[in-house]
């Protein structure tokens, strides 16, 4: 199989793996992420910020926080810096729903990680970090 292809099918394992380690807390991946990167920002962030710290489209982000928003997780509120700006922050349902799924996050990145000793991993990072540059080339 081709390395890109394989990429792509190590992806798609490692979503269905995370909606599994997620779904027992009523969160999906994306709302994991979310809350995650939240969880040590209590002045909250941007939606701008958030899809960048995502690595997603803005566009992709609106409709999932006003879900999140709509369900309790977080709360979308005025920045203190500017008024005119919000931030998101989470919500107190949000930071007990981090603070109990964060422990299996971190173990399955454990069980994950622990497919490769520390030097194939090292290796492979560098590999996909190359290959991430030269897919951004072809834009």
């Amino acid at each position: 199989m081709h390395l890109a292809l394989q990429i792509v099918s190590a992806a798609r394992i490692l979503e269905k793996a995370a909606k599994r380690v997620f779904a027992p807390h009523g969160l999906t991946p994306a709302q994991f992420n979310v809350i995650n990167l939240l969880s040590d920002q209590p002045e909250g962030m941007r939606a701008s910020d958030l899809a960048e710290a995502l690595v997603v489209d803005p566009s992709n982000v609106t409709g999932l926080l006003k879900r999140m928003a709509r369900d309790g997780w977080i709360v979308d509120r005025a920045s203190p810096e500017d008024r005119r700006q919000h931030v998101t922050i989470l919500a107190p349902k949000g930071r007990a729903a981090w603070a109990k799924a964060r422990h299996d996050y971190e173990r399955s990145l454990r069980h994950v990680a622990a497919a490769a000793p520390a030097g194939d991993r090292a290796v492979a990072e560098r590999v996909l970090a190359s290959v991430a540059d030269r897919a951004r080339a072809l834009e």
